[in-house]
């Protein structure tokens, strides 16, 4: 498994986080994350034989968030 540091901006909410988690899971290859929602850091597992870190990002912005960095 790799590890993926993500800044995620325009979350608001506890939903919000939702959304994001349930986009992520939509991803084979995903296993798991964690999000703050105060500052936006999120960490993603994922199995890099299956998916890939543009994946990631891809799943957070059709979620409808940004990215930094």
């Amino acid at each position: 498994m790799k590890t993926k540091n993500l800044k995620v901006t325009g979350m608001t909410c506890g939903g919000c986080v939702n959304s994001l988690t349930r986009a992520l899971k939509s991803i084979n290859g995903f296993d798991s994350v964690q999000v703050d929602l105060s500052t936006g850091d999120t960490q993603v597992q994922y199995d890099e034989n299956v998916t890939s870190p543009e994946q990631l990002r891809l799943a957070v912005t059709n979620a409808g968030y940004g990215l930094n960095g």
